[in-house]
């Protein structure tokens, strides 16, 4: 904690994201220092690997900035809460990192140069995975979430058109991609058109893999010290949807569609079930 603000990962990137906005205001612009930061790939060819990174700071307008933090921290506090802090930081490192890489290379056999990025692509991608993850989720109006997400990922999209930004295209479609791709990889959401990939245990940990409510996964998690957390928030129903989802798969597929997982998901929820019965 800092104060009364939890130091989260999504709170460390949005806090980034200020610090580069007093910086884009005390240089009247990306001036020397942030020029430091920037996605240039000319410079990443000299070894200024940090760029790929640190993109993420200078900002490129005030506005547009202050309403990628706003919306980054709202859906991003929730995201966090929801998968555990070890896949929520695993998915921003792919976001930061992923994307960045695959701009530069484009940007040095396009001649595009410097990128000047923010925090604004990264959300296209935390937003694809809230969305996956939470398909029943509303926005405004009772607008399902994932249509709003489309829409604003369409404007995105025929902005950088009409801009001739081919790095700006692959960025977008990367990093939307990597969002739904390791939601559905670490077992979060049961969206079968979206293609799974094996990941390393340092990044789906042990346990964060089901599906359940940010409340109810904290819970999970503290049920190991505190009886009275178990029996007000059963594990088997904290993943009721997915279970069932997994099961139709299983039916369609086979067992071996899914992911380890997966398979750990209903491993857990038979075992579970064993003791309900025998109890």
């Amino acid at each position: 904690m800092a104060g009364p603000i939890a130091v989260t990962t999504t709170t460390f990137v949005v806090g980034m994201s200020v610090l580069g906005l007093l910086l884009y205001v005390a240089e009247g612009g990306i001036g020397t220092l942030g020029g430091w930061l920037l996605l240039d790939e000319r410079a990443v060819t000299r070894g200024q690997i940090w760029r790929f990174v640190t993109h993420l700071i200078p900002i490129p307008g005030v506005f547009g900035a202050l309403i990628s933090m706003i919306f980054f921290y709202l859906i991003g506090t929730q995201f966090e809460s929801q998968i555990g802090r070890r896949a929520y930081t695993s998915l921003i490192v792919a976001l930061t990192i992923i994307p960045a890489v695959l701009g530069a290379l484009v940007a040095a056999g396009t001649g595009e140069g410097v990128l000047e990025i923010g925090l604004g692509i990264m959300f296209f991608g935390l937003a694809a995975g809230f969305a996956a993850a939470n398909v029943q989720a509303r926005s405004f109006f009772g607008i399902p979430f994932w249509a709003l997400i489309a829409f604003f990922f369409f404007v995105q999209f025929l902005t950088l058109l009409s801009d001739r930004s081919l790095v700006g295209l692959v960025m977008l479609f990367s990093t939307t991609g990597i969002g739904l791709i390791m939601t559905r990889s670490l077992g979060f959401t049961g969206v079968d058109w979206i293609p799974t990939v094996p990941l390393p245990s340092v990044v789906t940990g042990t346990g964060t893999t089901t599906t359940a409510t940010p409340k109810r996964a904290k819970k999970s998690r503290k049920s190991k010290r505190s009886s009275s957390h178990l029996q007000a928030v059963p594990t088997a129903t904290a993943s009721e949807a997915e279970i069932d989802s997994l099961l139709d798969q299983v039916s369609e597929r086979g067992i071996d569609s899914l992911t380890k997982q997966q398979k750990q998901t209903l491993e857990r929820h038979s075992k579970e079930m064993r003791k309900r019965r025998d109890g």
